[in-house]
Protein backbone atom coordinates (compact mmCIF):
# COMPACT_ATOMS: atom_id res chain seq x y z
CA UNK A 1 0.00 0.00 0.00
CA UNK A 2 1.53 3.30 -1.11
CA UNK A 3 0.94 6.57 0.67
CA UNK A 4 1.45 10.03 -0.78
CA UNK A 5 1.24 13.35 0.96
CA UNK A 6 1.21 17.06 0.33
CA UNK A 7 2.64 19.69 2.65
CA UNK A 8 1.65 23.35 2.48
CA UNK A 9 4.24 26.10 2.69
CA UNK A 10 4.13 29.89 2.59
CA UNK A 11 7.12 31.54 0.90
CA UNK A 12 8.14 35.17 1.18
CA UNK A 13 7.20 36.88 -2.06
CA UNK A 14 9.22 40.07 -1.59
CA UNK A 15 12.03 41.21 0.62
CA UNK A 16 14.12 44.36 0.51
CA UNK A 17 16.05 44.35 3.79
CA UNK A 18 19.76 45.09 3.83
CA UNK A 19 22.09 42.09 3.64
CA UNK A 20 24.78 43.39 5.99
CA UNK A 21 27.44 45.43 4.21
CA UNK A 22 26.66 48.62 6.10
CA UNK A 23 25.93 46.94 9.45
CA UNK A 24 29.04 44.74 9.43
CA UNK A 25 27.16 41.41 9.29
CA UNK A 26 29.19 40.84 6.12
CA UNK A 27 32.78 40.67 7.41
CA UNK A 28 35.75 42.38 5.77
CA UNK A 29 37.05 39.02 4.52
CA UNK A 30 33.81 38.50 2.56
CA UNK A 31 34.44 41.57 0.38
CA UNK A 32 37.16 41.10 -2.24
CA UNK A 33 38.25 42.99 -5.34
CA UNK A 34 40.46 42.61 -8.37
CA UNK A 35 42.62 45.50 -7.11
CA UNK A 36 42.65 48.55 -4.87
CA UNK A 37 43.93 52.05 -5.47
CA UNK A 38 46.65 53.60 -3.31
CA UNK A 39 47.04 57.35 -3.37
CA UNK A 40 49.86 59.12 -1.58
CA UNK A 41 49.20 62.65 -2.72
CA UNK A 42 51.20 65.62 -1.45
CA UNK A 43 53.89 63.61 0.38
CA UNK A 44 51.45 61.97 2.79
CA UNK A 45 51.23 58.31 3.71
CA UNK A 46 49.37 56.43 0.98
CA UNK A 47 45.63 56.10 1.42
CA UNK A 48 44.35 52.66 0.40
CA UNK A 49 40.93 52.58 -1.21
CA UNK A 50 40.33 48.87 -0.43
CA UNK A 51 37.24 46.68 -0.89
CA UNK A 52 36.06 47.13 2.71
CA UNK A 53 35.51 50.81 1.91
CA UNK A 54 32.60 49.73 -0.29
CA UNK A 55 30.21 49.65 2.69
CA UNK A 56 27.40 52.17 2.07
CA UNK A 57 27.02 55.03 4.59
CA UNK A 58 30.30 54.27 6.37
CA UNK A 59 32.96 56.97 6.78
CA UNK A 60 36.14 56.90 4.76
CA UNK A 61 37.15 56.30 1.19
CA UNK A 62 35.08 54.02 -1.04
CA UNK A 63 36.57 51.03 -2.85
CA UNK A 64 38.47 52.23 -5.90
CA UNK A 65 40.16 50.04 -8.50
CA UNK A 66 43.88 50.45 -9.22
CA UNK A 67 43.20 50.57 -12.95
CA UNK A 68 40.48 52.06 -15.07
CA UNK A 69 39.55 49.15 -17.30
CA UNK A 70 36.72 46.64 -17.65
CA UNK A 71 38.74 43.84 -16.02
CA UNK A 72 38.18 45.34 -12.56
CA UNK A 73 35.55 43.94 -10.17
CA UNK A 74 34.39 43.87 -6.56
CA UNK A 75 32.71 40.79 -5.08
CA UNK A 76 30.67 39.98 -1.98
CA UNK A 77 30.50 36.43 -0.58
CA UNK A 78 27.27 36.11 1.42
CA UNK A 79 28.49 32.71 2.80
CA UNK A 80 25.26 31.00 1.71
CA UNK A 81 22.65 31.55 -0.95
CA UNK A 82 20.36 34.49 -0.30
CA UNK A 83 17.48 35.95 -2.23
CA UNK A 84 18.94 39.16 -3.68
CA UNK A 85 16.37 41.70 -4.75
CA UNK A 86 18.52 44.74 -5.48
CA UNK A 87 21.31 47.01 -4.45
CA UNK A 88 21.84 50.63 -3.47
CA UNK A 89 24.98 52.26 -4.83
CA UNK A 90 26.87 55.51 -4.60
CA UNK A 91 29.61 55.43 -7.20
CA UNK A 92 31.60 57.25 -9.80
CA UNK A 93 30.58 54.72 -12.41
CA UNK A 94 27.91 55.35 -15.01
CA UNK A 95 26.88 51.81 -15.79
CA UNK A 96 27.65 48.53 -14.10
CA UNK A 97 27.29 44.86 -14.86
CA UNK A 98 26.07 42.59 -12.10
CA UNK A 99 27.25 39.07 -12.74
CA UNK A 100 26.37 35.92 -10.85
CA UNK A 101 25.61 32.30 -11.59
CA UNK A 102 22.32 32.74 -13.44
CA UNK A 103 22.76 35.84 -15.51
CA UNK A 104 24.14 39.25 -16.25
CA UNK A 105 22.33 42.49 -15.39
CA UNK A 106 23.29 45.91 -16.72
CA UNK A 107 22.23 48.88 -14.57
CA UNK A 108 22.54 52.62 -14.84
CA UNK A 109 24.63 53.97 -11.97
CA UNK A 110 24.67 57.50 -10.63
CA UNK A 111 26.26 60.53 -12.25
CA UNK A 112 26.36 62.56 -9.00
CA UNK A 113 28.64 60.91 -6.43
CA UNK A 114 26.45 62.16 -3.56
CA UNK A 115 23.27 60.56 -4.90
CA UNK A 116 22.30 57.00 -3.98
CA UNK A 117 20.90 54.91 -6.81
CA UNK A 118 18.73 51.86 -6.13
CA UNK A 119 18.51 49.05 -8.68
CA UNK A 120 15.93 46.30 -8.18
CA UNK A 121 16.68 42.84 -9.56
CA UNK A 122 13.60 41.74 -11.48
CA UNK A 123 13.28 38.86 -11.06
CA UNK A 124 15.23 38.44 -7.81
CA UNK A 125 18.16 36.03 -7.89
CA UNK A 126 19.34 33.45 -5.40
CA UNK A 127 23.11 33.55 -5.16
CA UNK A 128 25.97 33.28 -2.69
CA UNK A 129 28.34 35.57 -4.63
CA UNK A 130 27.65 38.94 -6.27
CA UNK A 131 30.36 40.39 -8.49
CA UNK A 132 30.11 43.93 -9.83
CA UNK A 133 32.13 44.62 -12.98
CA UNK A 134 32.10 48.32 -13.99
CA UNK A 135 31.70 48.90 -17.72
CA UNK A 136 31.87 52.71 -17.80
CA UNK A 137 32.96 55.34 -15.29
CA UNK A 138 33.94 58.97 -14.90
CA UNK A 139 37.57 59.59 -13.84
CA UNK A 140 38.02 56.46 -11.70
CA UNK A 141 36.15 53.27 -10.77
CA UNK A 142 34.98 53.73 -7.16
CA UNK A 143 31.85 52.83 -5.19
CA UNK A 144 30.03 52.24 -1.92
CA UNK A 145 27.05 49.87 -1.91
CA UNK A 146 24.54 47.79 0.03
CA UNK A 147 22.83 44.64 -1.19
CA UNK A 148 19.10 44.18 -0.61
CA UNK A 149 17.28 40.90 -0.03
CA UNK A 150 16.55 38.18 2.52
CA UNK A 151 17.00 34.51 3.31
CA UNK A 152 15.32 32.37 0.62
CA UNK A 153 13.05 30.61 3.09
CA UNK A 154 9.56 29.29 3.34
CA UNK A 155 7.44 28.55 6.40
CA UNK A 156 5.55 25.30 6.84
CA UNK A 157 1.89 26.14 7.43
CA UNK A 158 1.55 23.34 9.95
CA UNK A 159 -0.50 20.78 8.12
CA UNK A 160 0.04 17.91 5.72
CA UNK A 161 -2.58 16.05 3.71
CA UNK A 162 -1.87 12.32 3.32
CA UNK A 163 -3.62 9.98 0.94
CA UNK A 164 -3.32 6.24 0.50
Amino acid sequence: LASTGMSFWKCKSSCYGTLGLESGVVSDSQITASSEWEWGGHGKEPTVWGPTGARLKTPGCPWAAANSDTKEWIQVDLKKEKKITGRVCVCVCVREREKERIGVFIFQGNTNYLQEVRNNFIPPVEARFIRICPLQWHQRIALKMELLGCQPHCTHLGFTVNSS
